[in-house]
């Protein structure tokens, strides 16, 4: 019986690996201590919106980024308070 690996970028990443726009996404949360996610698209623009919406999600999920929704469609990232 033949199993598959996974060998796509998006599996590395959700296995709990390292990611480039992870960092990238941390280090601009980090020095701008809040940004709009329209900020973090243009900051990362060489991803998809999907790509940036995922991985600040998971950031999120694992308590390293914080989520809010301020209105209707727009939202924030911040640090975890400490």
């Amino acid at each position: 019986m033949n199993q598959l690996v996974p060998t796509s970028t998006f599996t590395a990443e959700y296995a709990g690996l390292p990611s480039e726009i992870a960092g990238k996404i941390v280090q601009m949360v980090k020095h701008r201590q809040a940004c709009d996610m329209e900020d973090l698209l243009e900051a990362c623009s060489s991803y998809t919106w999907n790509q940036v919406f995922l991985e600040v999600d998971r950031l999120s999920r694992t308590g390293e980024l914080r989520l809010f929704s301020n209105r209707a469609g727009k939202y924030t990232v911040t640090l975890p308070a400490a």
